[in-house]
């Protein structure tokens, strides 16, 4: 009896498109996970994914990242304008054919639930096409979008002013050799925070419409908006009853502006208040909020009664007790984000303040602790005890002894940590150099006595 030459390669087994088997419906929403560029790549492989790209309820755009504009080989204003044109043309190029196939589709039946455009270099002849783009996101069908994203970045670093030295204020390419003094002003009607005054007009200004109250405003749900003017109608009664989520980043509006935006939001949820520099006094009296990411909002005072707090980010200077303040009783916060911008100065008020702010959290399940030097001098104090944490993490420079004198003491207080993560950053002084030697004593080790198995991670 003959049998078949085994060659030890086993036929291949037939594979199945389950996917392309599911309903229009079911694969447009797959779909909607993926980027709008992905999504329109799978659309051109088939009619079934062309229709399927009809059901796509969510469009999310971001602009690739180019080099920064004092890299462009110019400080000639017209030519930095010029270069962001250009690259501005195949961005909206690209918005525009994915809202255009997704309407010939017949995608005007199933509206959009999501719509997020973030730009890398916003110039200010598009502010016409976002609010276009945005006109057909909020253009009502058999649903209204819930979540729109608007970031119109301009090139700008957003890095912190107290990271920057006093070389990046004396020699910045945008004072064009004229000394421009720039100060923290108090909460009023001008909300020109721009270095070069004459880029208020360049900046994208948030379309007044969308605040009118219509089905769009009624079932927002998430707000996102970055690097641009609120421009909220004045006398107007804003509400919008459904925002869960409300994220503002680089706003240069005044704290009243932000205030009044903040205030109109009674359900939420999720704040987040980045770099907006003019923000001097900010009062949420809602109870259902759960987290709060208060970052880079220099001078910033909140006041709270929101006793359902949960989770906490918070990035600035050591804050005294007046930059967050209960209303009501206070919150028991279980996740904490805490890094410290700037070179801390290690003085006996800043350590004290440092003490009183840990002190809110000994609650907490899960801490990010981040400064220049890893919290040096707080032994000199005493850590406040942390008996509950389970995580934590701890980032920054290990430059002298005392910053490990200070991670033991830290490391005394936390008896039931179970994984402690360690990011050890760099020295870095204002004119880089390099050390001939580590500054640290290798001798001085970590003295943890009766202390638990850690996973370190580094």
């Amino acid at each position: 009896m003959a049998f078949p030459k085994n060659d030890g390669i086993m036929a291949a087994v037939p594979q199945e498109d389950r996917l392309s088997d599911l309903p229009d419906g079911v694969l447009g929403h797959v779909l909607s996970f993926l980027s709008a560029q992905e999504a329109a790549r799978a659309a051109v492989l088939s009619r079934r994914y062309l229709r399927a790209f009809a059901s796509v309820h969510t469009l999310s755009f971001v602009q690739d990242q180019g080099s920064s504009s004092t890299d462009a080989g110019s400080n000639d204003v017209n030519y930095l304008e010029n270069v962001e044109k250009s690259r501005n043309e195949g961005f909206v190029a690209l918005v525009d054919a994915a809202i255009s196939c997704r309407r010939r589709c017949g995608g005007g039946d199933p509206g959009l639930r999501a719509f997020r455009v973030a730009f890398d270099s916003f110039h200010h002849s598009l502010a016409g096409d976002v609010d276009r783009w945005l006109s057909v996101a909020t253009r009502g069908g058999a649903a209204v979008v819930d979540e729109i994203h608007v970031d119109a970045r301009r090139q700008e670093q957003r890095a912190c002013a107290r990271e920057r030295s006093e070389w990046y204020y004396n020699h910045s390419w945008y004072s064009d050799g004229v000394e421009v003094e720039i100060k923290d002003e108090p909460d009023g009607d001008d909300g020109d925070d721009f270095r070069n005054p004459s880029t208020r007009d360049r900046a994208y200004h948030v379309p007044r419409w969308l605040y009118s109250g219509g089905a769009a405003a009624a079932s927002l749900r998430t707000l996102c908006l970055g690097s641009c003017f609120l421009d909220l109608p004045g006398g107007a009664n804003l509400h919008f009853p459904s925002i869960e989520t409300l994220t503002l980043i680089w706003i240069p509006d005044s704290g009243r502006v932000i205030q009044r935006l903040v205030s109109s939001c009674p359900r939420l949820i999720d704040l987040t208040l980045d770099s907006c520099r003019r923000v001097r006094a900010v009062t949420i009296l809602n109870r259902l909020l759960r987290r709060l990411a208060l970052r880079c909002c220099h001078g910033a005072r909140l006041t709270m009664d929101a006793s359902d707090l949960r989770t906490l980010e918070y990035r600035g200077p050591v804050p005294n007790e007046s930059v967050l303040s209960f209303a009501g009783s206070p919150p028991t916060i279980v996740s904490c984000d805490i890094e410290f911008c700037g070179k801390m100065t290690s003085s006996e008020v800043e350590l004290v303040n440092l003490k009183q702010f840990l002190g809110r959290f000994t609650d907490a399940r899960w801490i990010r602790l981040g400064s220049s030097s890893m919290c040096s001098g707080i032994e000199s104090l005493g850590m406040v005890p942390l008996p509950y944490v389970t995580q934590l993490e701890l980032k920054g420079a290990m430059a002298s002894s005392s910053a490990i004198t200070a991670v033991t003491s830290i490391l005394v207080q936390t008896p039931n940590l179970e994984i402690l993560t360690l990011l050890i950053l760099p020295d870095v002084d204002e004119i880089p150099r390099y050390q001939d030697a580590v500054i640290c004593d290798p001798k001085v080790g970590l003295e943890l006595p009766n202390a638990p198995p850690v996973n370190v991670v580094h």
